[in-house]
């Protein structure tokens, strides 16, 4: 419940009830009040603020500012190097002295700024608080004289660490609201806002906080929206999101209609919120609108495509569950959504042109990623991925040709062969069950195919789907296995000959596999003979025979 619906809910409750209720709330709700808001209570049941004597420490603490700031006031360190298992590899740490009692001034300070907004004095408090917040903090290095300049994040990070920020951000905005109006509060209170550590706090937070209601919620509502929508960035579109919920689901799922350019991502909160309402028509009906207008290239897409089809399948609509999974291909073109394509009627001529479509794509950049719009970014794909969705498009030859001379016999959690031979092993593998050598042949290439730890499993059941519909010739087959057999053998003597103990359980997961799969294409008793032949080409690396016994089922 947001604070609107809370507020219309207390309004209701309010005029049902007689003075005498009221009043009798009033008192029990005194009588269980904490002893340390018991002030606080007290002055927001008097017309004018009590006398408080804190508020006239404020010129004590501006001049003690005054002293940070220059200088007069520091913090002292004290640096030393610290080591890792590796002699070489150290970090450089420091412990902080405040023989100044700057946090306990800092502690007093924020207390005053908090007295100055509880006794209405918002300016002064808002000015206090960001002085404090801003200013810079100077360290001399016991050991070295050096000066250094910490910020007060850093402050908090090093020193000050169970400091409550949320409490003062809060204040420092609720002043802030009381001091500004119309776009130069918007904005002030966004300033605010897009700092990390204000990031899990919401707008109407200052809502039920402070001395007093805060006036013209409604019209400040509107022109928060307003500056939002002008606003990049996925902060902003966060913020957006809670000032249309404000105003109802109804409210929300219009505004994406006309502000999608900007906001994309608008369809994607709105349709998440109408499918925890159970609401899949409408869910439905507005994620099919966005498909249509938000940008092909932008990965949003896809994510409100899921999200359509999620609806579709409550509502039974099969015909567009497959357009939405066709959708979020074209958006977003991972391998998880290419072999999804397989289960869809006419698959044949879906894949061969999503296939198509991969080639087109620019390759990935870092100037694509930007972290604070993320609803913007492009749907791209690595060289690396676009061989992947070649060889899931049986261009099996293809990858062949272009990775067989590749004599890297190391190094292939970075290079495509250490992605392509574990492939083309499960490919020949005519066997359905899912073996300890093939879950970690799996696991050893899951992430590099754009799935998690936890897909290892359904990864396979949509590999073996997948298996079912390709036709290998017996001259595909036989010059697939004698490469997979050379390549088996050169990685087995690069990392068990040359002795990258760490890395035994990858030769032998690889010779374990090949030998499953010449078992499965009727090599009598395949898996034992391929590990009896390394073990005793290897007889005396006990370790690595050692990881055959951890592959028996």
């Amino acid at each position: 419940m947001n604070y609107n619906e809370f507020m219309k809910a207390v309004e209701v409750k309010l005029s049902n009830m007689s003075e005498e209720e009221k009043t009798k709330w009033i008192y029990n709700k005194a009588r269980t009040t904490k002893e340390n808001q018991r002030k606080e209570l007290l002055n927001s049941l008097d017309k004018e603020p009590d006398f408080n004597p804190t508020i006239y420490e404020k010129n004590n603490i501006e001049q003690w500012c005054e002293k940070v700031e220059e200088g007069e006031i520091y913090f002292e360190c004290s640096g030393y190097e610290v080591y890792s298992e590796s002699y070489w590899d150290s970090d450089y740490e420091y412990d902080y002295y405040d023989p100044f009692g700057i946090i306990d001034e800092l502690y007093k300070a924020f207390q005053v700024a908090e007295d100055l907004m509880h006794q209405r004095e918002y300016k002064e408090s808002q000015k206090l608080n960001n002085r404090l917040l801003n200013m810079p903090y100077f360290v001399s290095d016991r050991d070295t004289g050096d000066w250094n300049e910490l910020d007060f994040e850093e402050v908090v990070d090093e020193i000050w660490t169970n400091f409550n920020y949320k409490s003062i951000i809060l204040n420092l905005l609720y002043a802030t609201y009381q001091t500004r109006k119309g776009r130069d509060r918007a904005e002030s209170l966004y300033r605010y806002l897009i700092w990390e550590k204000s990031k899990d706090i919401k707008i109407e937070d200052i809502f039920s906080i402070g001395p007093e209601e805060l006036e013209g919620i409604d019209s400040f509502v509107e022109e928060w929206i307003s500056f939002l929508l002008e606003t990049d960035g996925d902060r902003a579109a966060r913020l957006l999101l809670e000032a249309c919920l404000y105003k109802g689901i109804d409210y929300l799922s219009e505004i994406p209609r006309i502000k999608y350019r900007k906001h994309p991502v608008l369809f994607k909160f709105a349709c998440e919120d109408l499918l925890k309402q159970n609401k899949n028509i409408e869910c439905e009906k507005l994620g099919l609108e966005a498909i249509k207008v938000v940008p092909e290239n932008l990965i949003i897409r896809a994510e409100i495509a899921e999200l359509t089809a999620k609806a579709a399948i409550n509502l039974k609509h099969y015909d567009i569950v497959n357009k939405c999974y066709e959708t979020s291909f074209y958006s977003d073109s991972s391998l998880i959504n290419y072999l999804r394509l397989f289960e869809m009627p006419n698959y044949e001529d879906i894949t061969k042109k999503a296939s198509k479509h991969v080639e087109m794509l620019p390759e990935d950049s870092i100037h694509n990623f930007n972290n604070s719009n993320k609803q913007m970014i492009v749907n791209t794909l690595s060289r690396e991925h676009k061989d992947i969705i070649r060889f899931f498009n049986g261009e099996l030859d293809y990858i062949y040709d272009k990775y067989k001379n590749d004599d890297y016999v190391l190094g292939w959690s970075s290079g495509f062969k250490g992605i392509a031979v574990p492939l083309f092993i499960m490919l020949l593998n005519k066997d359905k069950k899912s073996t300890k050598a093939t879950e970690k042949l799996i696991k050893g290439i899951i992430y590099r195919l754009g799935f998690v730890a936890e897909d290892v499993q359904d990864f396979h059941n949509l590999f073996l789907y997948w298996r079912e519909n390709q036709t290998l010739t017996e001259g595909q087959y036989e010059k697939y296995m004698t490469w997979l057999k050379d390549e088996t053998d050169r990685r087995t003597e690069g990392v068990v000959g040359g002795g990258y103990r760490k890395s035994y359980y990858k030769a032998a997961v690889l010779v374990a596999a090949l030998g499953e799969t010449l078992e499965s294409n009727g090599m009598i008793n395949g898996r034992t003979i391929i590990i009896e032949h390394y073990r005793k080409a290897y007889s005396r690396k006990r370790a690595f025979k050692e990881e055959f016994e951890l592959l028996n089922e």
